[in-house]
C-alpha cells in the first residue's frame, strides 16, 4: 500500500486523545459501609461493569474513527486487477509506422489498430509520468499527454523502415534513466519477421517490455525489390510473402508501357524485360505490380543513360574476335570509326586523350614491357603471376557472370574499379581512362569469344566501362529519382525506393520476439494489453471507503454514547 500524502499519517498521533481522557476521567469514590445499603452494592457493581464495557467501546469507536480520518486524508493507494491510478511512471511508446504499417489486414490498415492501441497507452497516464512517443523516424517525442496523442494520431506510414531491437533498447534505456518508481516501455507494431531477424535488445533490470500481438491472418503481397537497368534491358527482382505464385510486372516508361512478364517472388528472382532503343540522353522508367495488400511496395523507378556510340579503333594485339565483334558492332551502328576507344595489348605511354582497353600480351616476355607502359601512363595497376582457373563473377556485365576463364594473370594494384573478377582476384578493372584485363580475348585464354554474351560484352566495355559510365545510384526513401548536376551536364543519378524486407509481411513468432527483445517482454493481444498496462503499478484510492467507514464509526460511537447517558 501507498499514500498520496503520507504526510498526513503524522495525525495518527492524535488517536492516543481519547485513551489520554479516558484515564484522566477515571475517579475513585470513597468507600462508606453503611449496613441499609449494604443490598445496593451488588447493583452497583453490575452497572459499574456495564458502563465500563461501553467505556471501552466508546474508547474503542473514537480512536478508530481519528485512525480512518486520519488514513482517509492521506489518500491510500491498494493494489488492483483492474482500473484505477498508477504510481509515477516513465513510459516511451514505440508506434511502429514503417511502410509495412500501410498494409490492409481484416479490411483496415494495420496502423489503424496500432494507432488505437498507443493512443490508450498515453491516455491512461498522468501528470506525475514521464511519457515518450517513438515513430519509425526515429525521433523521439517528449511532451505533454494532448501533444503526444496528436502526434499518434496524425501518425501515417512512413518510408522509413523502423529497427525494432535497437528502438526497444534505446526506449529501455531511456527510462531506466528516470528516477521514477515504475519503467515501461509499450511497443505497437506488426512485428515483422525481417524486423527482428537480427539484433538483440539489452533491456536493463526493472523495466517492463510490452508488445502488442500481430494480426492472426498473414497477408500475402508481393513487392519489387529492385529495377536496374543493364544490357539494353531492365531487370525487376519481385519478393514478398504468402505464396511462391508469379505476379505479373508492367514495364513503363513515362505513360507508355513498353514490356510485360511474370517474376516468381524469391530472394535471387528477377525477371528481364527489353527495352526499347532511346535516343541520346538520361531516360527514366517504372515497373509497376498489380495493387495489393501493400500498395506501397507496387511501383518501383528506375533510370538509364543512353550515350552516343563509341568511335573506337583497334590497336595492336587486339586479336581476331574483338575485331570480328567490333565489325558485327559497327554494322549495327554501336560503334563508329574513329579513336576515342583503342583496344589493344600495350598502351601508348604518355598522357594522350583516348581510352584504352588493354589485354595481357600473347609473349609472356613482353609482359614486363607491357607493365612498363602501364606505370608510364600513370596506371596504378600492373600484371602479376599467373592466376588459377575459374568462371567469372560479376553484377556490372552480366552477359559474362559465369564463363569460364582457364588462363589469366593476377592484377595487382590499388585504386580504380573491380568490374569482375575469378575466384576472388580481380580480373577486370577500370583505372582512370585504362580498362585492364587479366586475360586476352581468346579461346585459348577464355571460354568468352564462344559464347553468345561475347558480343554484348565488348559492347559494354567500349560504350560503358571504358569511359566510366554515370553512376546510378540507389538509396531508401519515397520512390523517385534524383539527379546529379555538374554545371549544365547531368553526370548521375540516384533512385530511391522502400527496403525491400518491408514487403515481407510474414509475423515473427513469439520466440523471435521472446529472443529480440528479451526473455522478460510480455507477447500480448489487445485485451491482455489493456490489462497489464501499468499492472505492476496500478492503484485505487481507498479514501472513499474510509470516509464511509468513519461515517459509521461516528453514528456507532454517537448510538453509544447516548445510551450511556
Amino acid at each position: 500500500m501507498s499514500f498520496l500524502h503520507p504526510l498526513a499519517l503524522l495525525g495518527l498521533g492524535a488517536a492516543a486523545i481519547p485513551a489520554l481522557l479516558h484515564l484522566l476521567q477515571r475517579r475513585t469514590p470513597p468507600e462508606l459501609e453503611f449496613p441499609p445499603l449494604r443490598y445496593l452494592s451488588e447493583a452497583e457493581r453490575q452497572s459499574a461493569r456495564r458502563l465500563k464495557l461501553r467505556h471501552l467501546l466508546l474508547l474503542l469507536l473514537r480512536t478508530a474513527l481519528i485512525v480512518v480520518i486520519v488514513l482517509a486524508a492521506a489518500r491510500p493507494l491498494v493494489p488492483v486487477s483492474g482500473g484505477g491510478e498508477h504510481q509515477p511512471t516513465a513510459l516511451v511508446v514505440i508506434l511502429d509506422n514503417s511502410p509495412s504499417s500501410g498494409a490492409v489486414v481484416d479490411g483496415r490498415p494495420v496502423l489503424d489498430r496500432l494507432r488505437v492501441a498507443a493512443r490508450a497507452s498515453i491516455a491512461r497516464t498522468s501528470l506525475a509520468d514521464r511519457v515518450w512517443l517513438l515513430l519509425a523516424d526515429g525521433v523521439v517525442r517528449g511532451g505533454g499527454r494532448e501533444g503526444l496523442l496528436a502526434s499518434a494520431d496524425s501518425a501515417t506510414p512512413d518510408w522509413r523502415r523502423l529497427d525494432l531491437a535497437q528502438a526497444v533498447e534505446r526506449a529501455a534505456r531511456l527510462v531506466y534513466a528516470e528516477p521514477l518508481p515504475e519503467r515501461e516501455v509499450h511497443v505497437f507494431s506488426d512485428l515483422q519477421r525481417t524486423a527482428l531477424a537480427t539484433g538483440r535488445a539489452d533491456v536493463p533490470p526493472g523495466v517492463r517490455i510490452l508488445a502488442l500481438t500481430p494480426a492472426r491472418e498473414r497477408a500475402t503481397n508481393r513487392g519489387i525489390a529492385r529495377a536496374r537497368v543493364a544490357e539494353g534491358a531492365v531487370v525487376v527482382e519481385v519478393t514478398g510473402s504468402g505464396g511462391d505464385e508469379p505476379a505479373p510486372v508492367t514495364v513503363r516508361i513515362g505513360i507508355r508501357e513498353v514490356g510485360r512478364s511474370l517474376a516468381k517472388p524469391g530472394q535471387g528472382a528477377a525477371v528481364s524485360v527489353a527495352l526499347p532503343p532511346q535516343r541520346t540522353g538520361w531516360w527514366t522508367g517504372e515497373a509497376i505490380l498489380e495493387p495489393d495488400e501493400l500498395r506501397a511496395d507496387d511501383r518501383r523507378p528506375f533510370v538509364w543513360h543512353v550515350a552516343p556510340p563509341a568511335r573506337v579503333a583497334s590497336g595492336s594485339g587486339a586479336g581476331p574476335f574483338v575485331e570480328a565483334a567490333l565489325s558485327v558492332l559497327r554494322d549495327a551502328g554501336r560503334v563508329g570509326e574513329g579513336h576515342d576507344v583503342i583496344v589493344g595489348d600495350v598502351p601508348t605511354a604518355g598522357g594522350g586523350t583516348g581510352h584504352w582497353v588493354v589485354q595481357p600480351p600473347a609473349d609472356p616476355a613482353l609482359l614486363g614491357q607491357a607493365n612498363r607502359a602501364l606505370a608510364a601512363r600513370g596506371v596504378p595497376w600492373r600484371w602479376g603471376s599467373a592466376g588459377t582457373p575459374g568462371p567469372l563473377v560479376t553484377r556490372e556485365v552480366e552477359a559474362i557472370a559465369g564463363a569460364q576463364v582457364t588462363r589469366r594473370y593476377r592484377l595487382e594494384g590499388t585504386g580504380g574499379d573491380v568490374v569482375a573478377t575469378v575466384n576472388g582476384d580481380p580480373w577486370l578493372v577500370r583505372a582512370g581512362e585504362v580498362v585492364l584485363l587479366g586475360s586476352r580475348l581468346d579461346t585459348a585464354w577464355t571460354a568468352l569469344p564462344g559464347t553468345p554474351g561475347f558480343v554484348p560484352f565488348v559492347d559494354a566495355l567500349v560504350n560503358r566501362i571504358v569511359v566510366g559510365v554515370a553512376a546510378v545510384g540507389m538509396a531508401e526513401g519515397p520512390p523517385h529519382v534524383e539527379f546529379r548536376v555538374q554545371g549544365v551536364d547531368t553526370v548521375g543519378a540516384t533512385v530511391f525506393g522502400l527496403d525491400p524486407r518491408e514487403s515481407d509481411l510474414t509475423p515473427a513468432t513469439p520466440d523471435l520476439v521472446a529472443a529480440a527483445f528479451g526473455p522478460t517482454a510480455l507477447l500480448l493481444n489487445d485485451a491482455r494489453f489493456a490489462a497489464e498496462r501499468f499492472a505492476g503499478t496500478r492503484r485505487a484510492d481507498a479514501s472513499a471507503i474510509l470516509l464511509v467507514l468513519a461515517v459509521l464509526l461516528a453514528a456507532t460511537e454517537l448510538g453509544v454514547a447516548t445510551l450511556t447517558r
